[in-house]
């Protein structure tokens, strides 16, 4: 095999997302409709086996790292065996995992020990009552456990904080503050059009720019990264006085389409070259037909190559719009 997949305008693949689940414990608000209950059906859901095998593919075409996502990964029995077999894939570097953190605190050590290497875990405030408006569960106290204990065992944690304004970006310097006193990275993410509940617009959107000015004058002065070269999409600032770390990922206002090296497959087993991509390429099929991983190989190439522009295409075109997307389908 080619040990490279590029795409159409000379983008080079790396990092793959593999959703395990569409199911999810919470209905964020900028995630999936609210009552949710269509999901995937048992049978249509890839395989560990499946899985571990597109993935051993992948990483003979150049993929090194690996993110388990959702939905919610952990509501997945036993996931904790996909990270030991991925885990031994050679050619694989780092396995992480995005989590809302609900059931985190009790797998944390299995995972570690199982192979996984860092967790981002989803937190969009620090109020109660909040938590359970925007997410549809209470559960703050739990994450919070989930956090201390992945970093007790030795996971690497960073925080990803969706910002919506008149939701929670009142909470801004709060972040910033938990940012300094835990030495954790927290991660502001620009509101997507990937919400299933059809709020997104706009005006709700808190630009990477507004974000650092406001943590500067309210936290302390925030001043850029020099010379970081970590394979994380997020812009990162560290604190004048060298106290603490944030990142801001923009999608929006300053998006990173240019760059962007990552490729995913869905829990129902479609190859999505871009969040954006709206039907996806089915691989499932070709896992279950008996074809060769040469064949599959070939097909992963080919979809590469139609990866599209991404969202810069749609501001260009202003064909930004809510639901572009349902998030816990493709796998953030």
């Amino acid at each position: 095999m080619i040990n490279k997949l590029v795409d159409g305008i000379g983008r080079t693949g790396r990092k793959l997302r593999i959703s395990v689940t569409d199911r999810c414990n919470m209905q964020c608000v900028y995630c999936m409709p609210q009552n949710f209950n269509d999901w995937f059906k048992k049978e249509n859901i890839l395989t560990f086996d499946e899985i571990h095998r597109v993935a051993t593919i992948f990483a003979r075409l150049g993929i090194n790292r690996i993110r388990i996502t959702g939905g919610e990964p952990l509501v997945r029995p036993r996931v904790e065996y996909l990270v030991r077999k991925l885990a031994g894939i050679k050619e694989i570097s780092a396995i992480s995992m995005t989590t809302n953190g609900l059931l985190l605190r009790d797998k944390a050590a299995i995972l570690k020990e199982a192979g996984l290497t860092s967790v981002n875990v989803s937190l969009d405030t620090f109020k109660d009552e909040r938590f359970e408006r925007m997410g549809g569960q209470r559960g703050y106290h739990k994450v919070i456990e989930a956090i201390r204990e992945a970093y007790a065992v030795g996971l690497k944690v960073k925080i990803n904080v969706v910002m919506i304004r008149g939701w929670n970006d009142d909470e801004i310097a709060d972040f910033a503050r938990f940012a300094r006193n835990t030495g954790i990275i927290v991660r502001f993410i620009e509101f997507m059009p990937l919400d299933g509940s059809g709020i997104w617009k706009p005006e709700l959107i808190i630009s990477k720019t507004e974000m650092i000015k406001r943590i500067s004058t309210e936290v302390k002065e925030l001043v850029p990264t020099v010379g970081n070269h970590t394979p994380d999409p997020a812009s990162l600032y560290s604190f004048k006085d060298g106290i603490g770390m944030v990142g801001f990922i923009p999608s929006i206002t300053e998006p990173f389409c240019a760059n962007c090296d990552r490729i995913r497959i869905s829990s129902d087993g479609k190859i999505l070259t871009c969040l954006y991509e709206e039907s996806g390429h089915d691989i499932k099929n070709m896992l279950r037909d008996g074809r060769h991983d040469e064949d599959i190989a070939m097909f992963i190439k080919e979809c590469m190559m139609k990866k599209p522009e991404g969202i810069i295409k749609l501001i260009r075109t202003r064909s930004l719009r809510p639901t572009l997307n349902y998030m816990h389908q493709i796998g953030g």
